[in-house]
């Protein structure tokens, strides 16, 4: 992780930030020190020059991910990592079982449908897999009702912190729900890609 993906676009540290602004200095910066600019300098430039364009890429996809930020910031602050990354976040027992769930039918289906081979029988299973595809789609929609409690709990947590109140254990907490939040989500496109593609 970068020591302080803040300062290389003289930010204040925070929980949330303005992503069109962020977009805006990432340009700037960038424009400045692209290695194609450099091509024809001496080795040891180039070299800084390309540090520094990996180093401002790397914090910018720190600083527009929450998740990422909210990590940054948190190690920034406390000087290490949290500890209890792998607890359910409360209120999210629910989601965390009907993920769960889901995902173990969609992979037994989808093993299943593997095996298959005679042409009546992968027809046979087209009724159950287009059942599937539509509570993949509810679920995944459900899971878009939390994404924006995550966000608004994330706006209130900045404004506090901001107004000096630095919780730690609020920032956490916000952290994990974005953890969660992003593995849910990619654990389901990777089936919705299985099922389309059959794979």
């Amino acid at each position: 992780m970068i020591s302080n993906p803040f300062a290389l676009f003289d930010l204040e540290p925070g929980p949330a930030l303005d992503a069109a602004a962020l977009k805006e200095r990432f340009a700037r910066a960038t424009s400045e020190t692209h290695p194609d600019k450099f091509a024809q300098a001496p080795e040891a430039e180039r070299v800084a020059v390309e540090a520094r364009y990996t180093a401002l890429n790397q914090a910018y996809q720190t600083l527009i991910d929450p998740r990422a930020r909210l990590l940054a910031l948190y190690e920034l602050t406390k000087g290490e990592k949290p500890r209890d990354i792998q607890r359910i976040p409360p209120g999210t027992m629910d989601l965390f079982k009907e993920v769960g769930e889901m995902c173990r039918e969609l992979d037994g289906f989808l093993e299943r449908k593997r095996a298959t081979t005679g042409r009546l029988e992968k027809a046979g299973l087209m009724s159950e897999e287009l059942t599937l595809q539509d509570s993949l789609v509810e679920l995944r929609m459900k899971l878009e009702p939390f994404g924006a409690t995550v966000d608004a709990e994330l706006a209130a947590l900045d404004a506090r912190w901001r107004a000096g109140d630095k919780d730690l254990n609020a920032l956490e907490a916000v952290y994990r729900k974005y953890s969660y939040l992003a593995r849910w989500r990619q654990q389901l496109e990777e089936r919705e890609i299985a099922l389309m593609t059959g794979e």
